[in-house]
């Protein structure tokens, strides 16, 4: 193959791969136990900062 195709190739392959990579991780991150889930969908918190009361 000629050097001018292999560069495209290899990047499209490692855009993919990092792409389903990350993917995976922020599906696995919302839709795992709610022990290791960063959100409440019962009980949404809003945490705009902290107040003194």
């Amino acid at each position: 193959m000629n050097a001018g195709f292999v560069g495209p190739i290899v990047s499209l392959v490692a855009g993919g791969l990092l792409a389903s990579v990350s993917v995976f991780g922020l599906i696995s991150s919302q839709t795992s136990a709610p022990s290791k889930s960063p959100a409440n969908a019962e009980a949404p918190a809003f945490d705009y900062g902290t107040t003194t009361e």
